[in-house]
């Protein structure tokens, strides 16, 4: 991703202490800064599919989100 073009303030990675994955409100956040910083370069449908899991993960009950590509995209927003 093309970090010159960023709009947003890149959020913070929290962690479920017990299972060690991402919190859903974490969870939720990352996946509406992504959807934003790809409706800014121009890629719609990817953008639109971030959006829709943040909305779902913004209701869902208190908990983890263990998501492999999401964790590798967030290692390339935090180098």
């Amino acid at each position: 991703m093309n970090r010159g073009g960023m709009m947003n303030k890149i959020p913070l990675v929290e962690r479920d202490a017990v299972t060690g994955g991402l919190t859903n409100t974490c969870a939720s956040l990352w996946c509406q800064f992504l959807s934003e910083e790809l409706e800014w370069q121009g890629n719609g449908l990817l953008s639109k599919e971030y959006k829709r899991r943040s909305e779902e993960l913004a209701w869902a009950p208190r908990g983890s989100f263990h998501d492999k590509q999401l964790e590798e995209v967030i290692k390339t927003w935090k180098r």
